[in-house]
């Protein structure tokens, strides 16, 4: 198809650069991996096993192979693991029904989800209803109980009834520029899958509680939107590292939302960043013995 003819003349230059002078190689095998990753991320993940198949069984191939059977593994585990979180509930504003899901991820098989604490909090309309959760298979399960949740830290682990989820693993091993993905439903777009980078580290400090040692935050930069909250951030091992928390657009000049009431052009975004929870505080919110984790 046009996915392996896209592929096949980067393949055949990595195998070239296999065979070239140790002095020259290595800038001509990164230059040529870094073409054949970008062609790779363009292709669906389930596409990727047929486009790299056709391929010569030579070095060049074996790099693509390599590399879409990770690309494929990570979306495997991000969606089998992704569950939605959110309530169903009666509105008291137009007496109609809504249903307002957000993201989570499951920790073990038995029911654990890890998501946002505030994708559980009732909304502000709320008259009656339930928090629920459902599964990429279209399975809904009602959440039983919030078993452990951290506001200023923003994580929450809750019990749906499940019993044969897929669990993802949680690291803290995270450095600036490693690799990482992102399942999602932003806006409403079921299914989005992104990979980035980690960005940085950064200490957010409560503005109500000054005294409260601040929350560590990551930013990276896979895609998210509101609906995405609570989905797992994952790196390339297919380990949750953070779980989408917040978006913030960071526009040019001053900035000032007064200069749009006076009728003058919005400011252009300058950059956008996406700001996740480290697994460190899910990990916080298992329980020890004898000792409760929530707060």
């Amino acid at each position: 198809g046009a996915a392996t003819e896209a592929l096949a003349p980067i393949a055949a230059a990595l195998d070239t650069a296999s065979h070239l002078d140790p002095e020259v190689r290595p800038r001509f095998e990164r230059d040529t991996a870094d073409t054949a990753i970008r062609v790779l991320d363009a292709i669906r993940p389930s596409e990727l096993s047929g486009a790299t198949a056709g391929l010569p069984d030579d070095a060049g191939a074996w790099f693509l192979r390599g590399y879409a059977a990770e690309r494929v593994c990570d979306w495997a585990a991000a969606r089998a693991a992704h569950i939605r979180v959110g309530w169903n509930f009666l509105c008291t504003r137009c007496n109609n029904w809504h249903l307002d899901l957000a993201g989570g991820y499951a920790l073990t098989k038995d029911g654990a989800v890890a998501t946002c604490h505030h994708v559980v909090k009732r909304p502000a309309n709320f008259k009656e209803g339930s928090l629920i959760a459902a599964d990429e298979d279209g399975r809904v399960f009602p959440v039983l109980e919030i078993l452990a949740a951290n506001q200023r830290a923003d994580a929450c682990i809750v019990r749906i009834a499940a019993k044969d989820l897929k669990p993802l693993p949680l690291a803290t091993d995270v450095t600036p520029g490693d690799r990482c993905f992102c399942f999602s439903d932003p806006l409403d777009e079921r299914g989005y899958f992104s990979d980035g980078i980690v960005n940085r580290f950064l200490a957010r400090q409560s503005r109500r509680d000054t005294n409260a040692p601040p929350v560590t935050r990551l930013n990276v930069t896979t895609d998210w939107a509101p609906g995405s909250s609570g989905s797992a951030v994952l790196d390339e091992f297919g380990n949750a590292i953070d779980h989408v928390t917040t978006i913030t657009t960071l526009p040019g000049g001053n900035g000032k939302a007064a200069d749009a009431d006076k009728g003058k052009a919005p400011e252009r975004t300058l950059i956008t960043l996406h700001e996740a929870v480290s697994a460190k505080d899910v990990l916080a919110l298992i329980q020890k013995p004898g000792k409760s984790g929530a707060r």
